[in-house]
């Protein structure tokens, strides 16, 4: 600060009073006393504009922050996608397990079927003359098991065995003065009676029964004409069905038609047998 002159006088060394503003004054003349350049309202000459809204401080950019946002964002997304990539990947593995699994099951039910069919074929004219008529006996042979109670008791009397009714079991002894223990009938199946030990006594006739190794032991002809008369019968049997049965009848007229025909070729080819094995005889 300069030195002071000693001359000056004391008035001008005293502090000077602020200054005082009339309320009339202008608002340019005061912006020049309180030492102020035109710059904008209320901002000093070369301060720039702020951006940000009144009572509010601009936030400060954090590079840091905002670096560490990126990549976690670009690590997440990456992450994100391959997983979405695994994901799909375990989907299109499972599906192609599923096709592989229901082609394997395809082909196993064609296997059976062909195996089926096979088998089906490899039966001869005598079986398949048999696979018929066990699907129609009922039609061809008597009534099996036979239906008359004497034919049984004559068949218990000879095992040493006697029927005994339910209502009577728990009172009359295990053996009689005969010797023929107490058996009873099993309602479900006739000619097949209980002992009280449990043992199950089967007296149905088995030479007669209508099985597939009994039928095997006849002759061919004589299977085509039994053949031909459960068909027939069976034919006849409709009239007495409650429902509409002109499809099936339709189709047991035709397969009579075919087995009359196989019928006569098996009664011809017999015929010529006994007539050839004759001639040779004779010869």
């Amino acid at each position: 600060m300069s030195a002071m002159d000693d001359e000056l006088p004391l008035t001008a060394l005293a502090k000077p009073k602020k200054a005082s503003y009339d309320d009339d004054l202008p608002l340019a003349k005061l912006t020049a006393l309180a030492g102020v350049k035109k710059g904008g309202a209320g901002r000093p000459a070369g301060a720039k504009p702020s951006t940000a809204g009144p009572g509010k401080a601009k936030p400060k950019k954090d590079s840091s922050s905002s670096s560490g946002s990126s990549s976690s964002s670009d690590s997440s997304g990456s992450s994100s996608e391959s997983g979405g990539k695994k994901k799909g990947l375990a989907t299109k593995k499972k599906r192609l397990r599923l096709i592989q699994k229901k082609r394997k099951e395809q082909d196993e039910d064609g296997e059976d079927n062909a195996d089926n069919k096979i088998k089906k074929k490899e039966r001869n004219p005598k079986e398949q003359v048999v696979v018929d008529l066990l699907c129609r006996w009922w039609y061809a042979i008597p009534d099996w098991p036979p239906p008359d109670p004497a034919y049984y008791d004559d068949m218990l009397h000879k095992k040493s065995l006697r029927r005994v009714s339910i209502q009577e079991w728990e009172w009359v002894p295990e053996v009689d003065d005969k010797g023929r223990h107490k058996v009873y009938a099993l309602s479900q199946f006739k000619g097949v009676f209980r002992k009280g030990d449990g043992e199950m006594v089967d007296i149905r006739p088995m030479d007669s029964c209508p099985s597939f190794n009994n039928f095997m032991k006849k002759d061919l002809p004589e299977l085509y004409s039994m053949l031909v008369v459960a068909y027939e019968a069976q034919i006849k049997d409709l009239a007495n069905s409650a429902y509409d049965e002109k499809v099936l009848e339709a189709q047991l007229k035709t397969g009579l038609t075919r087995i009359r025909e196989k019928s006569h070729q098996a009664n011809a080819m017999l015929f010529n047998t006994g007539a050839t094995a004759k001639k040779q005889k004779t010869a």
